[in-house]
């Protein structure tokens, strides 16, 4: 028989938390000796399986951490398991229990695998999703809420294909984008919205994929609109605007440039703070290139703000991309930015929409009110560009 461990109390025992042993039968090895013999057979009377499951429920919580890993393995490959013992080895404390029941156990409750994909470590729901048959409500919040190393082990397995909802979710998430976008986008899993959206956070490789997706999507809206091609709508405002800026960028006024960058665009001022760090430096110039800035006052934007970090041959660069975007791309980058990355604090939801679709239809207008964080800021932000 096997000789069982000196069960240790569960605050001492590394990986473990929450369950209370007290006032419990002290399990000395007779549950894990149960479950070989249980095992054993794979068939077992109606009686049989009732005594060892009152056995099971009242000796697991005090069964030492080592048995408690044997009995999960030896059980969750059983076919006679009762639905009951098998959830509460999916449920243990201890993440090498659950996970045995949580991967092999076929009696498991959708909503008790959804629960684990929504709120388990990422090491459970590697477990949920090597599981051989997968309901689409959990791969769908497994897409919502699993790490990198989840999502890949959905993707390499030739049994699943992502419907566009999931698509759509792995693309709004930049911290697997940043990850695993190339292989999101080598098996199709990407969606052309979200790539656009995720601009600042996807993979050089991707981002040139992002850009060519934006031309083809404003040329796309040029041939279903004839004759909805952007016009330049050089008004005192936006000249104002642009004159704006570049005199806080000659200052290097980061707040105030970001503050401007925000009014002139709608997006929030966060994403425009990140739009000045030099690892953006890109998306600094395709927001230039949507307010109709020049290519003069561009670089002076860019070289001022980068020129004492970066080699003047990424500047260039970023100068050239300037110069081959169309304004009309620029328009539906920043469009997606707006609503996968955050409008304005003081959007609505449907005048975030509003704001975007405004974008991808080249006809916003940089001065409009719903533009603005608050009226106090808005005041403050006319007062720069009048220069008061």
């Amino acid at each position: 028989m096997h000789q069982s461990q000196n069960p240790k109390p569960i605050s001492e025992t590394p990986g473990t938390t929450g369950i209370q042993r007290s006032e419990r039968p002290k399990d000395v090895g007779v549950l894990l000796a149960a479950t070989e013999l249980f095992a054993g057979r794979e068939q077992h009377s109606i009686e049989n399986k009732k005594i060892f499951v009152e056995l099971a429920r009242n000796l697991l919580p005090s069964t030492s951490l080592g048995d408690r890993r044997r009995i999960s393995n030896l059980l969750s490959v059983h076919p006679d398991i009762p639905a009951s013992l098998q959830a509460q080895l999916a449920t243990d404390t201890d993440e090498l229990t659950a996970y045995a029941a949580l991967r092999y156990s076929s009696g498991l409750s959708v909503d008790l695998l959804l629960k684990t994909a929504k709120l388990g470590s990422d090491t459970l729901r590697k477990a949920v999703a090597n599981r051989s048959e997968l309901d689409d409500s959990i791969i769908s919040m497994l897409c919502k809420h699993g790490g990198a190393s989840v999502v890949q082990i959905i993707l390499d397995r030739d049994d699943l294909v992502l419907n566009d909802k999931q698509q759509a979710t792995l693309s709004r998430r930049n911290d697997i984008l940043s990850t695993i976008g190339l292989q999101l986008d080598g098996q199709s899993a990407l969606n052309p919205d979200g790539l656009m959206g995720q601009y600042l956070h996807l993979p050089a490789p991707l981002k040139s994929k992002a850009i060519a997706t934006a031309e083809m999507t404003h040329l796309i809206k040029q041939a279903q609109v004839p004759g909805s091609k952007r016009q330049a709508r050089l008004n005192t405002d936006r000249l104002q605007l642009q004159d704006a800026l570049t005199k806080a960028a000659l200052q290097k006024d980061i707040l105030g440039f970001a503050d401007l960058l925000s009014l002139g665009l709608g997006l929030s001022k966060n994403l425009c703070d990140l739009l000045l760090h030099a690892d953006q430096a890109d998306g600094l110039t395709i927001a230039l290139k949507s307010l109709g800035m020049n290519a003069e006052n561009t670089a002076k934007i860019m070289i001022r703000f980068f020129g004492e970090t970066m080699q003047l041959s990424a500047i260039r660069s970023f100068l050239r991309l300037h110069r081959n975007l169309s304004a009309g791309a620029a328009d539906v980058l920043v469009g997606q930015w707006i609503l996968n990355l955050g409008a304005s604090e003081g959007l609505k939801t449907d005048q975030q929409a509003k704001l975007a679709s405004q974008f991808q239809d080249s006809i916003r207008q940089p001065s409009s009110p719903t533009q603005a964080n608050t009226s106090s800021d808005q005041r403050r932000i006319k007062g720069q560009m009048n220069g008061t």
